[in-house]
């Protein structure tokens, strides 16, 4: 890029223009998207906005459009200090990869117990040119709302509402299924599961998958063995003692979070014959590797699932049919030991 002097005049599309001898609509053209440019021209452009230190004027684009170019997620972020959440971490570097080589930027915002007032405040103040939002409800008031006011979005989960609307989603049934399948024959027989609140979605597929499993190697589920609260690891510490004393000799656990803290409460309890227990988990990162125990992981990329809800998102905004703005991804079983990968 050329070294400008200070407090000379901005490069603009006229600039490059005229250094290239074209026109100005050629030059939008090669630096947008190539439409009716030649591959050689295009190159061309774009080698001489860098040359000359061509930066776009955002500012001019949102008011030409009449868009914020902002994709606004609201997450649900955990409140952790101790352990932190890795997870929202990865979501977010996955959304600016999805939004990567595009005017938008994602603005990351704390769900609240008032998500609904929040996303009512986006809608009506033209605040974002769309949203991604988690904890995701059979019926979710959010969702119906964004529909009646044909607002882009996204949902990171899947309702049960009869109108078509755009989502990613993890395979939360199979994700449970496998980890509580590979407990099993492993030689568990009493497995815990501690996840979230059954209002969600996600938890509703999960507890699915859980006691389909169990029946499965002809074990009737026990409801007692259930523990469902907020997705922490204090909650989570304190909630495996009461479950080791029904006799739970394995636990199926929502994420990284509650794994870390049942396997706490185990220690607590039992001490060094944690071991003995059997632990699996939905996983989006490899923290299976840095453990001392047997784990399950039932994983998935929270990189790539952030990257397709921003890349879900773009297409909304540009208006192609929900029914094309649907994934579902699954998981892959990891069995680790003393961080060690076993085949």
């Amino acid at each position: 890029m050329m070294e400008r002097p200070p407090n000379t005049p901005p490069v603009t599309l006229k600039t490059i223009a005229g250094e290239l001898g074209v026109s100005v609509t050629t030059v939008a053209r090669a630096l947008k998207d190539g439409h009716k440019i030649g591959p050689d021209m295009v190159q061309k452009v774009r080698e001489t906005a860098e040359r000359l230190g061509y930066v776009r004027n955002l500012e001019g684009a949102k008011l030409r459009t009449g868009k914020t170019l902002i994709a606004m997620a609201l997450l649900d972020f955990a409140d952790e200090e101790e352990i932190g959440d890795s997870g929202t971490v990865g979501l977010l570097n996955g959304f600016h990869k999805g939004l990567a080589g595009t005017d938008y930027a994602v603005r990351a915002v704390p769900a609240t117990h008032d998500s609904l007032g929040r996303i009512h405040e986006v809608v009506r103040g033209r605040l974002a040119d769309g949203v991604i939002f988690d904890l995701i409800e059979l019926q979710d008031a959010r969702v119906r709302y964004l529909l009646e006011a044909d607002f882009p979005f996204v949902t990171f989960g899947r309702t049960e509402l009869f109108s078509e609307h755009a989502w990613f989603d993890v395979d939360n049934e199979f994700a449970a299924w496998q980890s509580t399948d590979a407990l099993l024959r492993d030689g568990c027989r009493r497995i815990a599961m501690i996840d979230g609140d059954t209002r969600y979605t996600f938890v509703r597929q999960r507890v699915r998958g859980y006691e389909r499993a169990l029946r499965e190697h002809g074990i009737e589920p026990d409801p007692v063995l259930r523990h469902h609260s907020r997705l922490a690891a204090d909650v989570a510490r304190a909630a495996a003692p009461p479950l080791l004393e029904r006799g739970v000799d394995g636990f199926v656990c929502s994420n990284e979070l509650t794994f870390l803290g049942a396997r706490a409460g185990v220690r607590d309890r039992i001490g060094d014959e944690v071991r003995g227990i059997g632990f699996a988990l939905r996983s989006g990162t490899r923290i299976d590797r840095y453990v001392a125990t047997k784990v399950h992981a039932s994983h998935f990329s929270h990189r790539a699932t952030g990257q397709a809800l921003a890349e879900l998102l773009l297409k909304r905004i540009n208006g192609t049919d929900p029914r094309q703005c649907q994934k579902l991804a699954r998981t892959t079983l990891i069995t680790t030991m003393d961080g060690r990968e076993l085949v």
